[in-house]
């Protein structure tokens, strides 16, 4: 307690004023605001949004032209609702003469940070950021860590896949008190991480979904059930109903959702009601729209594309930005008080969802919970739709596996998929996440 007052009081304050960054400014600002009413947020959510598109039309290139193209101009936005007459942008737009044509010629080189996204989709994306957005993301993830009963300085451990080592990270790191488990490691090093988590008990356990499931199923299989950690945030991927009971009673935890990414940064999380994530409102802007490209809303109670504005990032502004993810709209009020619109929930990427010879799409849900009945047979699955008419099932199986059981998957699936879907079953001995430590079960490649 007395680090954490410490912390807060004292070493934050004074290095945002020497370093000339303003993330404990921005945090405490976001502190205050999140209690404010919804209309409140939604007058702050405009001011930000016109400002930003005025921006971006006088010295961003691409939004210059595909506003002209839209006939749209910034004084035509004078409600949230007129945000729909923006055009939305794809991936695709930013990598066109990328960084010149997508970045703002008002912001000076030195203020630009370069990053990029792991490509799990198959399609690596590189942007820039700058030291608002970068201030103003990390404020939002602290904000959502309090959602969870964390206090800033305590201990918290990452089960995560690349951790930049330059020394200023070191020591922010050493600072925050935060450590970095590697998540492609966990089958060979799942003991290894028991004993230290044990040993060191943090508050919260941050980590992608599936390699949080799989360290919980280890320690379920081998009995061991001493660790008890207040809070687990998933991020990164799909958190499955069956996961959350999973972790929580592997864990002895609470189980938080949460939704982002690494362009836009984080952009939505569970509160302490866990009943739908709060859209970190004051920094987004979240519409759902459905494949004819109507705004869904939380009556319609269906998914949708999730189209994102970042109101903090100048550099290279994201606005309307497709991020190829899928999501359900809320219509409801959360009853822990705060004013931050909900996300009823996350449903995955567009490459977590298969194509169906009949041009339907089928949701990765409909494999886990269809694989969920082989658990005495498989150890893992993995979909990969290669063609339309083609998928890959890579399956690691137990010693009960049989013929039998595999016809009754391939007539299972093409029951959902149609006779004109072709299936070929791989036996592997280990399904390897991805380059970025990501393990993904469905996985489109067309």
């Amino acid at each position: 307690m007395i680090y954490e007052f410490f912390l807060q009081k004292c070493i934050f304050p004074v290095a945002t004023c020497i370093l000339g960054r303003k993330f404990w400014p921005r945090f405490k600002e976001l502190q205050k605001s999140q209690w404010l009413p919804r209309k409140k947020i939604e007058e702050m959510q405009l001011e930000k949004l016109q400002c930003l598109v005025k921006h971006a039309y006088s010295s961003v290139p691409l939004y210059k032209q595909l506003m002209d193209k839209a006939k749209v101009k910034p004084e035509d936005l004078r409600c949230l609702s007129d945000i729909e007459k923006l055009p939305i942008v794809t991936k695709d737009d930013f990598r066109k003469g990328f960084p010149e044509r997508c970045t703002s010629k008002a912001v000076p080189r030195k203020d630009w940070l370069f990053d990029s996204t792991s490509g799990s989709t198959g399609s690596p994306f590189q942007f820039i950021r700058d030291y608002n957005f970068s201030d103003y993301s990390l404020a939002n993830t602290y904000r959502t860590y309090t959602w969870t009963g964390m206090k800033i300085g305590n201990k918290s451990v990452f089960l995560w896949g690349a951790h930049k080592s330059t020394l200023p990270i070191k020591l922010l790191d050493g600072l925050l008190r935060r450590r970095f488990m590697s998540s492609f490691d966990v089958e060979i090093n799942y003991r290894r991480y028991y004993d230290e988590l044990l040993r060191d008990r943090p508050f919260m356990l941050e980590a992608y979904s599936a390699s949080v499931t799989h360290f919980a199923k280890l320690l379920k299989k081998e009995g061991l059930k001493s660790l008890h950690i207040p809070a687990v945030i998933s991020s990164a991927e799909t958190l499955y109903p069956e996961n959350r009971r999973l972790i929580e009673e592997a864990l002895h935890t609470k189980v938080f959702n949460r939704y982002g990414s690494r362009e836009v940064g984080n952009v939505a999380h569970e509160c302490e009601k866990r009943k739908g994530l709060h859209v970190n409102a004051e920094s987004y802007i979240i519409e759902v729209v459905s494949r004819d490209g109507k705004v869904l809303k939380g009556k319609d109670k269906k998914h949708g594309r999730l189209i994102i504005t970042n109101l903090t990032s100048f550099a290279m502004p994201f606005i309307r930005y497709d991020t190829e993810d899928y999501g359900v709209p809320s219509d409801r009020t959360c009853t822990c008080g705060r004013g931050l619109p909900l996300l009823e929930n996350i449903e995955g990427r567009v490459s977590d969802f298969i194509l169906m010879p009949n041009g339907k799409e089928l949701s990765y849900l409909f494999f886990n919970y269809f694989f969920e009945q082989y658990g005495a047979y498989l150890r893992q699955f993995q979909v990969i739709q290669d063609r339309k008419d083609h998928l890959l099932l890579r399956l690691v199986v137990t010693k009960k596996y049989n013929l039998e059981k595999e016809g009754e998957i391939i007539r299972g699936i093409k029951n959902k998929t149609g006779r004109k879907m072709r299936l070929t079953i791989s036996k592997v001995k280990r399904i390897e996440p991805e380059k970025s430590g990501k393990t993904r079960p469905v996985k489109r490649l067309i």
